[in-house]
């Protein structure tokens, strides 16, 4: 068929120019070569060695394992830190359980250096507390003293006196008898030898009973230790065993007191007012109640 001429259909067929008969043999050789060096770069890379298995490809390194240390450069050999300082013993024991290893108590306790100013000057200010009258500050800071000089005779004296107004009748007995055994000719001696006879007939009576004793010394301990709430449990069994002593039914108000349950712990003030009218605690008793009623607005 000639260009030009009319088909089948009766269209005619323009002529094609000369310069794009040009342009398409230009695309088709240039196609033709960009195929010749794809098939040239497959059949490279199918006979290259790093492709081939069981041969280590000639441009990776050796395995670590393999390369012996470079000494000077400051490299270890394997198996050791590249300093001493950062070295790890592996056989070292262990001296901490880890964080989810809880199949045993740990029973370090916080210790504190031995530290004669500093237990002194918890013992000052304990006594400042204590002339205040602000016995439960008082009775933290001598035993802070305690701990960093356990045997001091004036937080021991300080102490039992802090107990004894906060009828802690027990550990108050105790401490005055431990500062008669340090200083048996001391400042205080004479007034501890008075506390001891008018406190031995209430530990005795306690003794009566040995339960009860070891319930009350359980309260009385953890209410020296401002420990309220184990204070409140052990004085609350307490009372179950002796509704009517007058001694259970003020530390059961103490304890509920330092839980902040005021209401509560009025009723009990109460109750030992009336049990003991003229008691040890009446006095104090009654001050708890109108300090209470105050905060209250009853």
């Amino acid at each position: 068929m000639r260009v030009g001429s009319s088909g089948k259909s009766g269209q005619r067929i323009p002529k094609c120019p000369e310069f794009a008969r040009i342009e398409c043999m230009k695309f088709g050789i240039y196609l033709t070569f960009i195929l010749l060096l794809s098939v040239v770069v497959a059949a490279q890379d199918r006979n290259s060695p790093d492709n081939q298995p069981h041969i280590t490809p000639k441009n990776m390194p050796p395995p670590k394992e393999n390369v012996p240390p470079d000494v000077a450069a400051g490299e270890a050999p394997v198996g050791e830190s590249s300093s001493k300082d950062s070295q790890i013993d592996t056989n070292a024991k262990r001296t901490s359980k880890p964080a989810d290893d809880a199949s045993e108590p740990d029973d370090v306790q916080e210790m504190r250096p031995y530290d004669p100013h500093k237990a002194a000057k918890d013992v000052e200010v304990g006594q400042y507390y204590l002339k205040q009258k602000n016995y439960r500050a008082a009775l933290e800071r001598f035993n802070d003293a305690l701990l960093y000089k356990p045997k001091d005779a004036d937080a021991i004296i300080g102490l039992a006196q802090t107990q004894d107004k906060l009828e802690l009748s027990t550990p108050a007995y105790g401490n005055y008898r431990a500062y008669l055994e340090i200083l048996p000719n001391g400042p205080l001696a004479k007034q501890a030898q008075e506390a001891i006879k008018r406190l031995e007939p209430t530990v005795q009576a306690q003794k009566e009973s040995p339960e009860l004793e070891q319930v009350l010394k359980e309260g009385q301990d953890a209410l020296a230790r401002n420990d309220f709430e184990t204070a409140y449990a052990r004085f609350a069994k307490a009372s179950q065993m002796a509704p009517d002593n007058a001694m259970v039914n003020f530390h059961l108000a103490e304890s509920l007191k330092g839980m902040q349950r005021l209401d509560e712990a009025r009723l009990f003030y109460q109750k030992s007012l009336d049990l003991q009218p003229h008691g040890p605690q009446a006095r104090e008793a009654r001050r708890q109640i109108s300090e209470i009623r105050m905060v209250l607005g009853k």
